[in-house]
């Protein structure tokens, strides 16, 4: 397929990945395919650096790619970190306040470059299986939680009942001091807290100077709320099947789910 895009944008799960997390040969083979016509290809997702490094060195990537949600951005060769906004101290110390408060489960992610696991006070760690199920792999039991930098991300799970209500509150209070993204897994709620004015939009626009390119030189392609931003602003911007519908009605195309192939 010949493409007049010079960047594709792709989001990991749900999208370039199966519902089983893995990468089909036929959409290893069309992403290959692209690369050789002289198309760049490169990640886009809400996982951490180690869990996204691989699949960009599987896939030959060589321009960088964001993770966190665009709060981070990553030079595939080296893994080195080239780009990456926190929530602000004083706003982060805020919101980790008013969660203790209300005694509500969360993660702490300082920085990529202090290391990767997610930060939980020993007082939640009866949660630890929820998250280690719903939201990251490493998650290390701190008695205390000091910060001295800004945090890049604050992960927050917890049952529907419990989120869903604080979530309006939380945008109109915050927004100025971070970007909420809002995920539902069966019957819990997740929100992240990243810096403000991060989304994968953001991170692939620190992308494009580095190439010189503009966003109509784009074609994304996600799956969920978080990939909004960034298939409205795209030259052409792609949902899959599996996408929810305000998402797919924001795309120009949509495609075969994930379990289709629908990259392909």
């Amino acid at each position: 397929m010949q493409l007049q895009y010079q960047l594709v944008v792709l989001d990991l799960d749900g999208t370039m990945l199966s519902s089983e997390g893995e990468l089909t040969a036929a959409v290893r083979r069309s992403i290959a395919a692209v690369q050789a016509q002289g198309i760049k290809v490169t990640l886009a997702t809400g996982r951490r650096l180690c869990r996204t490094l691989p699949w960009a060195q599987t896939l030959n990537i060589d321009v960088p790619f964001v993770v966190h949600n665009g709060a981070v951005v990553v030079e595939p060769d080296s893994g080195a970190i080239v780009y990456q906004q926190g929530i602000a101290l004083p706003a982060a110390k805020e919101i980790l306040n008013e969660l203790q408060q209300l005694k509500i489960p969360y993660l702490v992610y300082r920085g990529e470059d202090q290391g990767e696991i997610g930060l939980l006070l020993s007082q939640f760690a009866q949660h630890r299986s929820e998250f280690l199920t719903y939201i990251d792999d490493q998650v290390q039991s701190v008695d205390e939680l000091v910060l001295e930098s800004d945090p890049i991300k604050i992960a927050v799970l917890a049952a529907e009942h419990r989120l869903k209500p604080l979530l309006d509150d939380w945008h109109r209070r915050y927004s100025s001091a971070a970007n909420l993204i809002v995920y539902q897994s069966d019957n819990y709620v997740g929100v992240d807290f990243i810096g403000s004015g991060c989304s994968k939009k953001s991170g692939i626009g620190y992308v494009l100077k580095q190439l010189n390119l503009d966003f109509d030189d784009v074609l994304a392609v996600g799956d969920d709320f978080n990939d909004l931003t960034l298939i409205e602003a795209a030259g052409f911007g792609v949902a899959m099947e599996n996408a929810p519908v305000p998402v797919k009605r924001a795309a120009d195309y949509v495609a075969p789910s994930n379990d289709e192939d629908g990259v392909v």
